[in-house]
């Protein structure tokens, strides 16, 4: 069996395979199958959130609300399934060590009970929980209806750390200089999503190079906005300077707007990046 470490994952339930029903699980043991040593690190207490109630993301959206439909425990970071004899792995495994585990199972049925020493394996990998979606960019000239392409930006994701569930967005010019969202650098578009479309529980927090978002709960975004997942910001002509040839003339009173969109499946706290590759910020 392959579990992606740090997802939420469910192993198929056991084949009877004929065997008089009902029949009950029990886990025995889990072990390192190269030392076969007890896997004292799946074993071991974390804390993670178990869902008490039902959850509706469009109407619970503060922090009171959300914790009223959840319970912070601290537990291993699986459940074994004494009645199918399946596995439910939590996002925890994120602090589990990468690698192969042997297991035993003791079967019980009317007929009495059987161990079955090394009856399977499971490995733990590691594979990337965010994933980026295709976007693009346009120039719009201040005051009229014309606009053309600068192509779409670059989005980069970097997890920080295992700890939290905030993304960090910098949008940066093709040097990888970054806009300032307290200045009024970065605009949202009208009634188009933007950043804080998605942030649901908590108000983005802004720096002098990026807009914070406490997330809370994954996936992120948890929901689509009006156009689906996508990400619209317009940057002002008076911050940004578009590569020459891709604009009519060369004056500033063109606008940049990036449009980007990506996922992030597992909690932690990441860095996204987004690229304008034709542009440079350049304050008048």
């Amino acid at each position: 069996m392959q579990v992606q470490r740090g997802i939420v994952a469910q192993t198929n339930p056991v084949d009877n395979d004929g065997s008089s029903a009902p029949v009950t699980y029990e886990l025995l043991d889990i072990r390192n199958a190269m030392t076969h040593k007890h896997a004292d690190s799946l074993y071991m207490n974390s804390e993670r959130y178990v869902w008490t109630g039902k959850f509706d993301p469009i109407n619970d959206t503060t922090v009171e609300l959300l914790n009223t439909r959840r319970e912070l425990i601290s537990a291993p970071c699986f459940e074994f399934n004494q009645n199918t004899g399946a596995f439910t792995f939590y996002g925890t495994t994120a602090k589990v060590p990468l690698g192969t585990y042997e297991f035993d199972i003791r079967a019980t049925n009317e007929n009495g009970s059987k161990d079955f020493k090394n009856i399977a394996t499971f490995t733990l990998f590691e594979a990337d929980a965010f994933e980026v979606k295709a976007g693009g960019g346009a120039w719009f000239k201040d005051n009229t209806d014309q606009s053309g392409d600068i192509g779409a930006p670059e989005v980069k994701i970097q997890k920080l750390s295992t700890e939290g569930a905030s993304v960090i967005l910098k949008i940066v010019d093709k040097n990888g200089v970054a806009w300032n969202p307290k200045n009024n650098e970065i605009l949202k578009r009208g009634d188009r999503n933007s950043f804080e479309t998605f942030a649901r529980f908590h108000p983005l927090v802004l720096s002098d190079t990026s807009m914070t978002c406490n997330f809370e709960v994954i996936p992120f975004p948890l929901i689509q906005g009006p156009q689906g997942y996508l990400i619209y910001y317009r940057i002002p002509g008076k911050f940004a300077r578009v590569d020459p040839g891709l604009t009519p003339t060369s004056d500033r009173g063109y606008s940049v707007n990036p449009r980007f969109e990506f996922h992030i499946y597992q909690e932690g706290t990441y860095l996204v990046t987004v690229r304008l590759k034709n542009v440079t910020r350049d304050v008048l």
